[in-house]
């Protein structure tokens, strides 16, 4: 017993301790960049962990580290038909990782980075620790067993959990805890393709939404950590290599280049489309099954394995076809049938809950269509067909994803080919206008979109929000009964300094409001002040505890009144609403504004005592 009852004891000085590192790292931007630099180097490791982790399901499923190089080969280890171990890794896997999903992280099931926006942007940067452990498991199996997904957004969610644990564990505060889960997010693109800029640019673009120098430092100091520790731990070289350097031959083509970003856009977007659509359906059957949750990518997983046999190409990632493609060694027909059946193969893997990444599979799309594109137009084209298949990567990106910056870097970043800017930046800009003119929501949206999980809405950035009058409102100045009179009413007024007051029934109802304008005209008619308020004509006016701050501003501005009472569903009072207190607000708001204006750096304040002396 006395161990049990002390324990609480031993944990608590622990606890301030790191609630006073965490505030001391969160107050201190030399401090805050080292804790992101350390985000950055655990997120590293743990890419090259996931790496490590796809390889050994995959030589376990396979027997070779890549299986794309080796199609219709034997088991690499045991000799197996490739027909058999096909067929059956999948569903294995999905029987594995399908119950760690449901039991311990369901929202490590599918691409993970919708998951990311909506915690940064609408949960305060919580993410579960857990998260990070499930997802690098659960998406392994995916991948390695022959699941067509990518691997980027598992790593982000894995990032931005290790980044937000951190945080959260230093007890920091909420705007710490999205800042270095952001950083996470950043480390894990880094390290997974070699981009520590794109990487920073991503975190910025599509997670946080947010453009700030000292946001940016902090992210691309994460990012460029963790680019850091995983060229160490697993080699220096490009995720896709381009085996010459490709250029850009003539600005003749850039037309060609403007043509197919619109081709690639449509495409990036069509797959998007096709993504959700499978879900659905797979949704639909699923439910008619009536089979638990946990068993479905275990059954499914027999249908993916069945669809492997018939087209082995679509295993993994398929890195190898894209380097493949972009030297421009397959024909039209073969790439098209690629590119239709990493849409097909990608969205039936997420679709029956499996784990892993859609940003892969769609610049996997691009560079086929924009292969093939290549290959119509080279008769009349002067570059080769791997400049349009790694512009078509961008655009097929930013057609799904609108992150145009992202776009850009990424691709160049992770084949080296810095030549092409340029006309990637046409491609991607075009890409980008024509999802937006056709659709309203990216490939990261559109899942938050159907579950009605808003991440940007309009109201969020006025005053109060949307949040109910019961979550801001004030408690009541003084209640008076019915049985009050009106001598009484005119000293609570005076004492509170209102201008209305609300009156009770016995049983603690609103009934509604004495004014002060009512009262001094009963005084100057020489009526009795010792009438109870039951006499008197009262308001009726209230707002409900759940009112949108739209309503209660409304009631106050139709009746006149400078305050209102705030009442439960059973009429009676619990708070009050004034035009007093939204003044002190905007007051407040303003001096948090102005705090913010003079923040001081290290520096000047050390000028400042200096002049002091």
């Amino acid at each position: 017993m006395t161990p049990l009852s002390q324990s609480p004891q031993r944990q608590e000085p622990a606890a301030g301790t790191r609630l006073r590192i965490g505030h001391a790292v969160a107050a201190h931007r030399s401090l805050l960049g080292l804790a992101a630099a350390l985000v950055g180097a655990i997120v590293g490791a743990a890419a090259v962990l996931f790496n490590l982790a796809i390889r050994a399901w995959t030589w376990v499923s396979t027997g070779f580290d890549e299986y794309t190089s080796h199609i219709g080969e034997a088991h690499g280890v045991w000799g197996w038909a490739p027909w058999l171990f096909l067929l059956f890794s999948p569903a294995i896997a999905g029987l594995l990782y399908g119950p760690l999903i449901q039991r311990f992280a369901p929202s490590a099931k599918g691409h993970g980075i919708p998951e990311v926006m909506l915690a940064v942007r609408r949960k305060g940067g919580r993410i579960p620790g857990r998260v990070a452990v499930v997802k690098i498991l659960a998406s392994a199996l995916t991948i390695g067993s022959g699941g067509s997904a990518g691997r980027e957004g598992p790593i982000v969610q894995v990032g931005a959990s290790l980044g937000s644990t951190i945080a959260s564990w230093l007890r920091m505060p909420v705007s710490r805890v999205v800042l270095l889960a952001s950083c996470g997010s950043a480390a894990g693109i880094a390290a997974t393709f070699h981009a520590p800029l794109a990487g920073a640019v991503f975190a910025l673009e599509v997670i946080l939404v947010e453009f700030t120098a000292e946001t940016f430092g902090f992210v691309v100091l994460s990012a460029v950590t963790s680019s850091v520790v995983a060229r160490v731990l697993q080699g220096d070289e490009m995720v896709i290599r381009v085996a010459d350097n490709l250029t850009f031959a003539s600005m003749s083509d850039i037309w060609w280049v403007a043509l197919l970003g619109l081709v690639a856009g449509l495409c990036g977007l069509g797959f998007s489309k096709l993504l959700y659509a499978s879900e659905d359906a797979i949704d639909w059957v699923w439910e008619r099954t009536h089979l638990p949750e946990w068993a479905r990518p275990g059954v499914l997983g027999l249908l993916l394995g069945a669809a492997l046999v018939a087209f082995p190409y679509m295993f993994g990632s398929g890195y190898p076809l894209e380097e493949e493609a972009i030297a421009g060694d397959y024909s039209i027909a073969f790439l098209l049938a690629l590119m239709l059946g990493r849409a097909l193969y990608t969205s039936f893997t997420i679709g029956m809950g499996g784990s892993g990444g859609v940003f892969a599979p769609t610049l996997f799309i691009g560079a086929m269509a924009g292969a093939a594109f290549g290959s119509v137009v080279s008769g009349l084209s002067d570059s080769p067909v791997g400049v349009f298949a790694v512009v078509g990567m961008g655009a097929a990106f930013a057609g799904a994803a609108r992150a145009p910056m992202t776009a850009v870097l990424i691709i160049v970043e992770m084949t080296g080919q810095f030549s092409l800017i340029l006309p990637m930046m046409l491609a991607v800009v075009i890409a980008t206008g024509a999802s937006r003119f056709l659709t309203r929501a990216t490939i990261y949206t559109e899942k938050l979109r159907r579950r009605g999980d808003i991440l940007d809405d309009p109201v969020e950035g006025t005053l109060l929000g949307t949040r109910a009058a019961s979550e801001w409102m004030t408690q009541a100045p003084e209640t008076l009964t019915c049985r009050a009179s009106a001598a009484s009413a005119i000293a609570a007024l005076r004492r509170t300094k209102e201008t209305v007051l609300p009156v009770v029934s016995e049983d603690r109802r609103f009934v509604g409001l004495v004014s002060s304008l009512r009262l001094a005209e009963l005084t100057q008619e020489d009526g009795s002040l010792d009438a109870p308020l039951s006499d008197l004509p009262l308001i009726d006016e209230a707002v409900a505890a759940a009112a949108p701050p739209s309503e209660v501003l409304g009631a106050l501005r139709r009746t006149g009144l400078q305050s209102l009472p705030v009442v439960d569903t059973d009429r009676r009072v619990v708070g009050w609403v004034s035009e007093r207190d939204l003044v002190d607000r905007m007051y407040r708001d303003q001096r948090r504004a102005i705090e913010a204006r003079t923040q001081t750096s290290w520096g000047s304040r050390m000028q400042e005592r200096r002049r002091n002396r």
